[in-house]
This record gives structure tokens, C-alpha cells and sequence, in this order.
């Protein structure tokens, strides 16, 4: 994979994130996931940094087909119902990578009350991921993209990249870094999703 580094993103996310956070605490944690069962299907993304030209933004999630560690494989388009929450990450032996899946595991279930589904992709096999499972704790989403034709179509095969799809399976945002160093933290994500939940 080619990687490239996004700079000059963090001061913006921590002022996103720091509005967004004092929006959500007034109008309750619910709030997107009661848009969600009414249809709505936008997302609030103005509040995080402009995605790089290589995201393909609008595009809906394609219809590749990718081995899980558990269970039958998944078409990337079956996670369309639901906003996601799509990462990218290098191989399960990367520890910047293991520790960007660490911190969106602790956040996964206010991403769940939020009404958005976690779901993250390595070219690892599904045994190797079946391994991270256990060692990390991870309940979310895992596929195996070996070829990586997904992280190819949807991040220019640009590794340690993560996207924010809506509940029709478009592509509305995303980002990638170097080492995760200068990407959006799931407290970022969770921020602004909420923020855009809790907007009339």
C-alpha cells in the first residue's frame, strides 16, 4: 500500500469535538438513532477535516464480497440500513493499528446507542483476525480484503484509512494517515455524528 500523511487535522478536531460533545449532553444520546428509524439518512461531516481527493465521497460502498472471522463472508454494500463506520487497517501485527482498534472498541458501544455500526478491514486472512479478536477484546465487525481491492476502491489503497458511510451505503466522509497519528479519533467521529443527530 502507498501512504501519504494528512497534516494539520487534530486543533480542528478537538474544537469539533468540543461543540459537538456540549450539543449532544443537551438533546440526549439518543437522537441519531431516532432519525436513523425515521429514515434520515445525512450525516453531519462538516465539522470534520475535508476529505482528501483520493476518498471517492458520494459513492456508495460496492458490492465486493469479503471474508469475516466469523461466520459467512460479506458484501461491503450488506452494511447499508445503518450509518458505518468503515476502517482500514494495515495488518493485525501493526501496533498504531492496534491501538486506533483499542480506542474505537471502547467507544463502540456509544457508536451502537448512536445507531452506527463498526466494521474494520485488514488484508490479514480471517484466522489472523480471529487472533486480534481475542487478544483486543474486539466485538466489532471483522474482514479479511486480501487482495485489498476494497481499501483500493474506496481509499486510493492508501493504508490506516476510515470512512463514514450513511445509511444508504454512500460514502459521505473520510480520512487517512501515515500512523493514525494525525487521523480523526472515534471521539471525533462519535462528536460529529452526534452533533448532525441533534440538529432539528
Amino acid at each position: 500500500m502507498r501512504e501519504r500523511r494528512v497534516g494539520g487535522l487534530m486543533l480542528g478536531l478537538a474544537v469539533a469535538a468540543g461543540a459537538a460533545a456540549a450539543v449532544q449532553l443537551s438533546r440526549g444520546p439518543g437522537a441519531w438513532a431516532s432519525r436513523a428509524r425515521e429514515g434520515v439518512t445525512e450525516l453531519e461531516t462538516t465539522r470534520l477535516p475535508a476529505p482528501p481527493r483520493e476518498i471517492p465521497i458520494g459513492t456508495a460502498l460496492p458490492a465486493l464480497v469479503l471474508p469475516s472471522d466469523r461466520g459467512p463472508a460479506r458484501a461491503l454494500s450488506s452494511f447499508r440500513g445503518a450509518p458505518t463506520v468503515l476502517l482500514f487497517f494495515r495488518a493485525t501485527s501493526c501496533p498504531v493499528c492496534r491501538a486506533q482498534l483499542t480506542a474505537f472498541a471502547k467507544q463502540e458501544p456509544l457508536f451502537t446507542q448512536a445507531g452506527l455500526q463498526v466494521v474494520a478491514a485488514s488484508p490479514d486472512p480471517p484466522g489472523a483476525l480471529v487472533q486480534l479478536r481475542g487478544e483486543l477484546g474486539l466485538t466489532m465487525t471483522l474482514l479479511s480484503d486480501p487482495d485489498e481491492q476494497a481499501v483500493n476502491a474506496l481509499c486510493g489503497g492508501l493504508s490506516h484509512c476510515e470512512l463514514l458511510a450513511d445509511a444508504g451505503g454512500v460514502i459521505r466522509w473520510g480520512a487517512f494517515s501515515e500512523s493514525w497519528s494525525h487521523a480523526p479519533g472515534p471521539d471525533a467521529l462519535l462528536a460529529a455524528v452526534q452533533y448532525g443527530a441533534a440538529r432539528p
